[in-house]
């Protein structure tokens, strides 16, 4: 069980995840939403979406070429390698007085079919925001379940209702107790390549004809 389709409708790209209520056999319901983005960026989403489906992303192409032309920045940001991309089962927590998961129990790894590709995968979808760091396995495969979230933050929800905007994230771990910082570097870079490709598919003059940040905000 999970939201219905007329529900998820109704709820922007950001979902505050800890301001709802449980309802019978532990489904969660949200009660109160977050401003959509604006209309235009939704439309242009749609429509590197519907790319998306018959045409590789422009993502690695951008990240190539960033590395390419500042190998600092390649040193720090680049994709870490499947080595680090560990997921451990639900029911295995990782132990608070160990800084890292080098003595993590291997044998409560999850093992998975490789990719194809180590490219990275655009998710269109619910974005899930509290004022929490989410560390719960337990948790974050219910909300993944019933309302398709696969990315936990914590900036969002203040910024929504503040500030019409779209949300793009980078997602750096499994949002379990094993978190650590190795993705966080390439997530973010990787996001950022996102919202480029993004707007190079937005024509300037859609631009010129929304209204200055000034007086959307309310500044």
């Amino acid at each position: 069980m999970g939201l219905t389709k007329h529900l998820r409708n109704q709820i922007g790209g950001v979902l505050q995840y800890d301001f709802g209520k449980t309802i019978q056999n532990g489904v969660f319901q949200p009660t109160g939403t977050l401003d959509k983005p604006p209309s235009s960026l939704r439309a242009f989403v749609g429509q590197l979406e519907a790319i998306h489906l018959v045409e590789d992303s422009a993502v690695s192409a951008i990240l190539s070429d960033i590395f390419q032309s500042n190998p600092r920045i390649a040193e720090r940001f680049r994709y870490p390698g499947v080595d680090y991309d560990v997921l451990f089962e639900v029911a295995y927590p990782h132990s608070d007085d160990k800084p890292n998961c080098s003595t993590c129990d291997r044998t409560r790894v999850v093992h998975r079919t490789p990719r194809s590709s180590t490219d990275p995968i655009i998710h269109y979808g619910l974005i899930a925001s509290a004022n929490q760091v989410m560390k719960d396995s337990i948790t974050r495969d219910k909300l993944r379940q019933e309302l398709g979230i696969l990315c936990f933050e914590m900036e969002a929800a203040g910024l929504m209702d503040n500030c019409p905007c779209l949300v793009i994230r980078g997602i750096c771990d499994y949002s379990d107790s094993h978190k650590h910082k190795q993705w966080q570097p390439y997530a973010a870079i990787t996001a950022a390549a996102y919202a480029k490709e993004l707007l190079q598919t937005i024509p300037s003059i859609s631009v010129t004809g929304e209204q200055p940040i000034q007086l959307v905000a309310g500044e």
